[in-house]
């Protein structure tokens, strides 16, 4: 697959909403992907896919959508710096790539190797004022890009309030842990370590002058995508960038 002719930017074709989906699709999906081994992905089994695409609803649960790919010896990576992955279909027909370009920039590609548009991932910080992390879809077919930011204002604020409080509560189960430990309870020190509070997660991609989200995310790993605001194959890649990011 020849990516090194092609440029990011609007094909001159006929535009349609948010880089529409060559295949139909139902006017609601939401897709879960259960599993973590994506940070894991050099103990993937030769052969075997770092995670799966199963559909949530509407149609049958746990049926596989699509399946990611990474490559094993892929050196490691940091949040800005992903790794090249591939995404084939349920009977292995290639559905697209997805090539890193820059820190926190990805192009992706479909099977014929046209390009479907980018995914930016813009850092949050605290200092000099706090900004949430930000993605973005911006298909290469024309449509106004989709933006999201992760947890709402709300959330963060009450996440940061409560946040001594969680601190304290964890030095006591650690505390705990180390006690059932030293008395050879290893199970019981598992369970007292597992215990964390999550920072917020909620995310919805729209764009600027639309109020419903063509993406949706609340927890769990599931994702509500409305077509057609989205073709599936960039809406999948979102979803697995954006699991791989809070992996």
């Amino acid at each position: 697959m020849n990516h090194s002719s092609q440029e990011w930017a609007p094909q001159a074709q006929r535009p349609e909403p948010y880089g529409h989906a060559p295949a139909p699709a139902p006017a609601e999906t939401v897709i879960h992907i259960p599993d973590r081994r994506l940070r894991r992905y050099d103990k993937v089994a030769p052969g075997e896919p770092t995670a799966t695409v199963r559909q949530a609803e509407p149609g049958p649960e746990g049926a596989p959508l699509a399946y990611v790919h990474v490559p094993q010896n892929a050196p490691k990576g940091g949040r800005q710096a992903r790794l090249a992955f591939t995404v084939t279909g349920p009977n292995g027909e290639p559905l697209g790539s997805v090539r890193p370009v820059g820190d926190g920039v990805y192009e992706v590609y479909g099977g014929d190797g046209a390009l479907l548009g980018r995914i930016t991932r813009r850092s949050g910080r605290t200092l000099p004022w706090p900004r949430r992390v930000q993605w973005s879809v911006r298909p290469a077919q024309g449509g106004a890009p989709l933006t999201g930011e992760v947890g709402t204002r709300r959330a963060w604020a009450v996440f940061v309030l409560i946040s001594p409080l969680y601190f304290l509560c964890w030095a006591v189960m650690a505390a705990q842990g180390s006690l059932w430990l030293l008395l050879g309870e290893k199970g019981e020190a598992k369970k007292e370590a597992a215990w964390e509070m999550e920072p917020p997660t909620w995310t919805r991609w729209r764009a600027a002058d639309e109020p419903e989200a063509a993406i949706e995310y609340r927890t769990g790993r599931k994702y509500r995508l409305a077509a057609p605001r989205l073709d599936h194959r960039l809406a999948y890649t979102q979803a697995v960038l954006h699991v791989w990011d809070r992996a």
